[in-house]
């Protein structure tokens, strides 16, 4: 599978460099610049934007340019975020995890995978702040169809929206084997995952730990990325129930504790949930595991890609994972290694 972050370019599958700040390139300008040239020779109109799903009180849109894309070819994305009732740019988003705008982007058949942000290639300027935009570049790998989620937080609560498209003359796709395996190769990495229960159960919260080894030694030197030791995406095989969960710390055990010995509404719950993403960020599993928390909605078999950065190095594990449906009988226990009286 192909995974890609920051130049796409440079890419390998399933390691990828992390971004080393502002400084570094950024090649949508140049983009930009070429299609309005591009655009003033011709005289034709530019496609509608596509509108992010669901409906909601925002409105986002992505503008692709070119406006087919193409594989292996670099695409500007343009994502634009409004408020539907005045059509009012958006302008002051909520960082978590370091960003405005977290974008998810996945072949529809789980081959390849990426999650981008404005940020990585440089930082957002006044212009595109008032404008409520945000933009980079991508090169979508080959030709076939992809599905695009991009994540937000305002006004203290966040909110997800997807788009889908086609790149290329796309072929009718081809089922591809189910690999339910539980250890993965990657370079130098051996990356073993463990769940609890073994088999998870629909609607019951299950503990994924991700399990490190470089050269067949176990990973000591895990970093932050983005202020945390892990960014998991999930998907159900269809494209749809979507998760973005980060390693669960002490601190969120004691959280989600505390929040359960008290009744608060869902409101109160997702302020204090993004209290806890913003808050400074801190080390606390250098290797070998990290362990993730996720409830999966509903039966099925879902891919789950798990982002961490050894040594640095943002590396990409994906799996697969099946979800029974609960009956009233399969095994719900989780054995958690979260000790959460640790500091």
């Amino acid at each position: 599978m192909t995974t890609q972050r920051h130049r796409p370019r440079d890419a390998r599958p399933g390691v990828v460099a992390l971004s080393r700040g502002p400084g570094r390139p950024r090649p949508w300008p140049a983009l930009l610049g070429a299609a309005l040239l591009g655009l003033a020779g011709c005289g034709e109109p530019a496609p509608a934007p596509l509108e992010g799903s669901p409906a909601g009180p925002y409105r986002l849109t992505l503008t692709l340019d070119p406006p087919l894309p193409q594989p292996g070819t670099d695409t500007l994305l343009n994502f634009e975020l409004t408020q539907r009732a005045n059509a009012e740019p958006v302008r002051d988003l909520q960082i978590v995890h370091e960003r405005a705008l977290h974008t998810f982007i996945v072949a529809r058949d789980f081959s390849s995978f990426a999650h981008l942000h404005h940020e990585d290639f440089g930082p957002i300027d006044e212009v595109d702040r008032n404008a409520g935009r945000q933009r980079f570049a991508y090169r979508f790998p080959a030709a076939g169809d992809y599905r695009i989620v991009s994540e937000f937080t305002h006004r203290d609560r966040s909110w997800s929206k997807r788009f889908d498209l086609r790149v290329g003359d796309a072929a009718p796709p081809t089922p591809r084997p189910v690999d339910l395996a539980r250890t993965r190769r990657i370079g130098r990495y051996e990356a073993r995952l463990a769940v609890s229960p073994a088999q998870p159960v629909a609607g019951h919260e299950a503990e994924l730990v991700l399990e490190l080894h470089r050269d067949g030694t176990p990973v000591t030197d895990l970093a932050l990325w983005l202020g945390a030791e892990a960014h998991v995406a999930v998907w159900r095989s269809d494209g749809e129930q979507f998760g973005h969960a980060h390693s669960y710390t002490p601190d969120m055990a004691r959280m989600m504790a505390a929040m359960q010995g008290h009744r608060m509404d869902a409101a109160h719950s997702a302020a204090m949930m993004l209290k806890m993403m913003s808050a400074p960020p801190r080390l606390v599993y250098p290797g070998p595991v990290i362990p993730v928390r996720h409830v999966f909605p509903t039966q099925g078999r879902y891919h789950v890609f798990m982002q961490c950065a050894p040594g640095g190095e943002s590396l990409v594990v994906p799996f697969t994972v099946e979800v029974l449906p609960d009956d009233g009988t399969a095994d719900t226990t989780m054995r958690t290694i979260v000790d959460a009286s640790a500091h």
